[in-house]
């Protein structure tokens, strides 16, 4: 599928302030073409034309990112569960022993 946009380069403010050469794509015709949004890609400039290809190494690299941050995250989870039994079970004893003195009142 061959889709042509003349789009017009513009200006915006880049570091310090500097006008820096600025190219936005947008509209559904990038999904159309495979481009969809959250996916990743790789610019690259050949014989004076810049090249947009899917990044599946980067891809690929926040997938397995998100899948070690999940496993990692019902870990914790259930440590945090015990731990949580084990202090209320403490908080339990304490509050228990307590009822058996008699405390002075000043």
């Amino acid at each position: 599928m061959t889709k042509k946009r003349s789009i017009k380069v513009v200006s915006q403010s880049g570091y310090n302030y500097k006008a820096t050469p600025t190219i936005t794509l947008k509209g559904q015709w990038l999904k159309e073409l495979g481009f969809d949004i959250g996916d990743y890609v790789c610019v690259s400039c050949e014989n004076g034309k810049l090249v947009i290809t899917p990044d599946a190494e980067r891809a690929a690299m926040a997938e397995a990112e998100a899948a070690f941050m999940e496993r990692e995250m019902a870990s914790l989870k259930k440590k945090f569960e015990v731990e949580k039994l084990k202090l209320h079970a403490q908080f339990v004893a304490e509050r228990e022993a307590r009822y058996g003195v008699c405390e002075e009142t000043v």
